[in-house]
């Protein structure tokens, strides 16, 4: 039990798992209202917005910053880490033109 507490009150771990559940259960929210139809893919896959991907690792990004402070290797490897995960985001047809 001691391992499931202290995984729990780990913001960096919990911050970035909360932002990904909130962003695919949003998706799946307006995209049911959006269609009309229980799309339950949406649960899980990825694509579309809002972005789970972008959601989890900004969310690491500003739980690494609180916790360790933004003068850190490990903000920086983040920060960078967040910024690549976001870029790559965009599909390649959008990257050539």
């Amino acid at each position: 039990m001691s391992l499931l507490r202290q995984l729990a009150g780990n913001l960096c771990l919990v911050a970035p798992v909360s932002s990904w559940v909130l962003s695919q259960l949003l998706k799946f929210v307006l995209t049911a209202l959006g269609t009309g139809k229980l799309n339950r893919e949406r649960l899980w896959g990825s694509g579309g917005m809002p972005s789970a991907h972008a959601a989890t690792v900004c969310a690491l990004t500003t739980a690494i910053g609180i916790t360790g402070g933004v003068d850190t290797g490990m903000f920086a490897l983040a920060a960078i880490f967040s910024l690549i995960v976001m870029y790559d985001w965009r599909p390649a047809a959008m990257r050539s033109g």
